[in-house]
């Protein structure tokens, strides 16, 4: 049905897709502006929770689908099945990088 118009990425562990989507820089933030340690074990429990690879960190995955010209520009066309990396950029899916 949708004959090379759809792409798709992953899927990749919760772990490093939050990895990708700066879930480490986020912590630190709310960890500085954390006043009571009550607060800042919370965060540190939830972060444990979510990238432990026993706990949710391996456990869970993340995938996209998208239209197949967000990743090639429209201008390639490919077979739908074909798992290439991307050309261009998507969120949680490529590593972050600070500019």
């Amino acid at each position: 049905m949708a004959q090379g118009k759809v792409a798709s990425l992953g899927p990749v562990e919760q772990r490093t897709f939050l990895k990708n989507m700066g879930i480490d820089v986020r912590l630190k933030v709310l960890l500085d502006r954390a006043g009571e340690p009550s607060a800042k074990q919370q965060l540190l429990g939830g972060y444990d929770m979510l990238m432990n690879p026993q706990k949710m960190g391996e456990r869970f995955h993340f995938f996209a689908l998208l239209p197949h010209q967000r990743l090639h520009g429209g201008s390639q066309e490919r077979n739908a099945c074909q798992s290439k990396t991307p050309s261009s950029s998507v969120a949680g899916f490529d590593e972050l990088v600070w500019q």
